[in-house]
């Protein structure tokens, strides 16, 4: 399917060779583990926090933001790569000074800035893990899928995933999250991560005391802007849009944008549905992250049941502040990719009603 859109490429292989390597290097000394640091397979994981929703959405701002309130515990790229303990210990002087050799080189750094050392979202780690996943989906087997396909629902965790491939997801993240936590010595973890917006009636039954912050941003900014990273991620790494077909374009851009609908009436209809509890869901306005930063913040942390230090309001107070007289150095027109703000607010024009959104985006 990806030499059927791109054809045979050096790069490409290149980088599936390098991440075989890692996977070598990463199963070895994720096994070590258990002989030099036993103990973190005792790490209770304690109400743990995930910031979920769309993709571009403002869940990297929080979530990098939320980590300074102190006593939790997130990855960086480099550790995503390398989750072991033992690795860690072992590489953590060299790994992340290569940034000239890692994939975040190819991020667009003013729609997405990051690094081996940057926060980033737990979704890599699986795609690490299986080479497969939400990742792989939207970066290359979208260009020849069909949404609603067997291929994109396994992908995307929607359904037909049997009980051992789930039970496998969670138990390989439960161990990278005990091993972070006691690596960093924390005492919850902080995951962003988008796919398990699909997932959630298996995040609850299995961390019933788990805590979600859900954030919303209008769609017709969230869905292209989403679509400008994986595009920027694509042209910048393998210089795609000019070894493609047009027809391949269009149906990559429809299968992302029906994955973006699907992934916002998905959370709606679930807590419409009442079926996340209210105890487990605090809703966040994109809007409000940016005008009301402060009381934002505040309802945020009283939901987490953390206690911020002083500094930690400090920061939030500084933030507040350079975000008055910020300006965005980029906007992303769905236009670009041929779609029309008309159509993403009829096609989601539940969105608007249900949390407030103003619709005077596009």
């Amino acid at each position: 399917m990806i030499n059927k859109t791109f054809g045979m490429r050096l790069r490409p292989l290149g980088t599936f060779m390098m991440l075989q390597l890692r996977q070598l290097i990463s199963a070895t000394t994720l096994g070590l583990d258990h002989v030099f640091y036993p103990s973190h397979r005792k790490q209770p994981i304690d109400r743990p926090i995930f910031i979920i929703g769309n993709p571009r959405s403002g869940t990297t701002f929080l979530h990098r933001l939320l980590l300074g309130a102190g006593d939790m515990a997130a990855f960086e790229l480099w550790e995503m790569l390398f989750p072991a303990i033992t690795a860690r210990k072992l590489l953590g002087g060299i790994v992340p000074r290569l940034d000239r050799l890692s994939p975040a080189r190819y991020h667009p750094s003013d729609v997405h800035d990051t690094s081996l050392r940057g926060i980033e979202t737990d979704d890599v780690a699986w795609f690490l893990r299986t080479l497969d996943g939400p990742f792989a989906w939207a970066y290359f087997l979208a260009w020849q899928d069909t949404w609603g396909s067997e291929l994109s629902r396994r992908s995307l965790g929607i359904e037909g995933v049997s009980q051992q491939e789930k039970e496998r997801f969670f138990r390989y993240y439960e161990a990278c999250w005990r091993r972070n936590l006691a690596y960093k010595r924390s005492g919850r973890i902080l995951a962003k991560t988008s796919m398990l917006t699909f997932r959630l009636q298996e995040v609850l039954e299995r961390y019933p005391d788990c805590k979600l912050v859900y954030i919303i941003r209008d769609p017709v900014e969230v869905i292209p802007s989403g679509m400008s990273l994986l595009a920027g991620v694509l042209e910048n790494g393998y210089d795609v849009f000019n070894r493609t077909r047009d027809e391949d374009q269009q149906r990559w851009v429809e299968n992302l944008y029906q994955a973006s609908c699907s992934m916002l009436r998905t959370f709606y209809e679930q807590q419409m549905a009442g079926q996340i509890p209210e105890r487990n869901l605090c809703v966040v306005r994109y809007t409000d992250l940016l005008q009301d930063l402060e009381p934002t913040i505040e309802r945020i942390l009283e939901f987490l049941e953390i206690e911020p230090t002083p500094a930690f309001r400090e920061e939030v107070r500084a933030q507040a502040e350079r975000q008055r007289n910020y300006q965005s150095r980029h906007s992303h027109s769905p236009d670009r990719f041929g779609l029309s703000p008309e159509r993403i607010r009829k096609d989601l024009e539940f969105v608007y009603g249900a949390y407030g959104l103003s619709g005077k985006a596009g």
